[in-house]
């Protein structure tokens, strides 16, 4: 079966990853994808929220099954980061850097975010969950108020995708940065802009 898939879609869901964990704990294989037109409790980082109107953005979440050790958990925050790097640069966006840990800003604004959530045990990763959501086509007066960070998305970067063929670029982007000799993975994300380590605010 090709990488991505099996594949779920779904027109409204509360949040990707827990949809994603769910199935990986009920035998999901690696590369699974679960992706939704809308979320209604999306979440980043330290529970954030992540706002998912319905066919503005991509909102889609991988099960992973790397053989790695748990140490290395932190590590797919950067696979995916640049997956998602990689996904928009070919889409066009222009500008590009990543924010520490994983999200990605677009002229200074940010326009992906990325969670990993790894289930981990007997010292290794049993599975992960990688959710990925992308602005898409949202309009500058699309936003909440009130976000960490200015937003864009690709439309406002002067580079219109589809979500269905933004999502044919990230899952060929995260087969291949998970097949990519991680040193190399790891310069190039430190060259795109992320630092070793951040303030929490």
């Amino acid at each position: 079966m090709a990488w991505g898939y099996p594949r779920r879609w779904l027109a409204e869901t509360a949040s990707t990853n827990d949809v994603a964990r769910d199935w990986a704990l009920a035998g999901a294989p690696d590369g699974a994808l679960v992706v939704a037109a809308r979320q209604t409790r999306g979440r980043g980082r330290r529970e954030r929220i992540w706002d998912s109107p319905a066919g503005a953005g991509l909102y889609a979440s991988f099960v992973l099954r790397p053989e790695w050790p748990a140490e290395q958990a932190p590590n797919l925050a950067i696979v995916a980061g640049m997956a998602a790097y990689h996904a928009l640069e070919k889409a066009g966006v222009a500008n590009l850097r990543i924010k520490w840990p994983n999200d990605v800003l677009a002229n200074g604004k940010k326009i992906c975010g990325v969670l990993v959530e790894p289930r981990l045990g007997a010292g290794r990763i049993e599975f992960a969950v990688v959710g990925i959501g992308i602005n898409v086509g949202q309009g500058a007066g699309d936003f909440p108020a009130g976000l960490r960070l200015p937003a864009t998305s690709c439309r406002l970067e002067s580079a219109p995708i589809s979500v269905d063929d933004l999502l044919a670029l990230l899952v060929q982007s995260l087969h291949d940065a998970g097949r990519a000799p991680f040193g190399a993975l790891r310069a190039a994300w430190i060259a795109a802009g992320a630092q070793e380590q951040e303030p929490e605010l």
